[in-house]
């Protein structure tokens, strides 16, 4: 889930600094051209997770979104860095999955590349919907990871989204809820789980402000559900570079007790708009 509030408020921050044309007033324009941005940075959490030892996560994602009208597509493959027991390992865009945090597991430190992640997504006319933004996705965790170091259960997940929001002024509240459907790994057991953020974002001046509270069910019958808030600041540097800086807080023995990061964004427009008249 925040991999997807960074992505909000990095292109909330975008369209502040490139206005669209119909906010610049004329006719109305249909966008058919081809947007794509390209986003990394680091990433770093810490917590127990419900075990008894900490576990320090840092990762270094590498983000293609591309979107063409209506639809939507990502391709994330990141570096990992997991410093804790064994229980813990990479889950993709959703977090780590915890194993079993009452299990004996040797402290340990493993690191590469962890698990591609693929996103697809339709967003439905806000004129169909009286004004409410509505998007359904799909998300798909490849196992690239090889599971011998650490970082991937070795199966792919299935994972499905529905984005809410409705733009009031300067403000855009927002809720989003998933489905996730883990597989089937050798050796333990993952259960399918759900997750919801609530929040809203904000605009003011050039700044893009994002706050939410996000809940994450158990990926184990043996671990616990996380509850955390987040908060985020966006700005553009530049005409298609976007800064983005956020943490969050944990609420719960399930989620991380503190995370920061720090995400760099760089759009680009292929093709022109059409016309069209009023």
């Amino acid at each position: 889930m925040r991999k997807s509030l960074i992505m909000v408020a990095a292109s909330s921050a975008a369209l502040v600094a490139s206005p669209s044309a119909a906010q610049q007033g004329g006719a109305l324009r249909r966008d058919r051209s081809l947007g794509l941005s390209l986003t990394s940075g680091v990433d770093f959490s810490s917590g127990e997770y419900g075990a008894a030892a900490r576990t320090d996560i840092l990762v270094v994602p590498l983000s293609l979104r591309a979107r063409k009208g209506r639809i939507r597509a990502s391709a994330t493959l990141p570096w990992l860095r997991i410093e804790g027991p064994a229980i813990i390992v990479g889950g993709g865009e959703d977090g780590p999955i915890v194993i079993d945090p009452n299990g004996p597991a040797p402290r340990g430190v493993r690191q590469g590349l962890g698990d591609a992640s693929l996103g697809l997504d339709y967003v439905i006319p806000s004129r169909d919907l009286g004004g409410f933004e509505v998007a359904l996705g799909a998300r798909l965790k490849l196992a690239t990871s090889p599971r011998r170091l650490g970082l991937s259960t070795g199966k792919a997940d299935l994972g499905l989204v529905v984005d809410i929001s409705r733009p009031i002024g300067k403000f855009s509240p927002f809720l989003t809820l998933g489905y996730r459907m883990p597989g089937d790994p050798t050796g333990f057991e993952l259960s399918n789980s759900a997750s919801i953020s609530a929040g809203t974002s904000a605009t003011f001046g050039k700044f893009v402000a994002i706050g939410s509270y996000d809940y994450s069910g158990a990926t184990s019958p043996l671990a616990f559900d996380s509850h955390s808030l987040f908060g985020a600041l966006a700005a553009p540097l530049a005409k298609r570079m976007v800064l983005t800086g956020y943490g969050t807080v944990g609420l719960s023995r399930g989620a991380p007790d503190h995370g920061v990061g720090l995400m760099l964004s760089l759009r680009t427009t292929i093709n022109k708009k059409s016309r069209e008249r009023d």
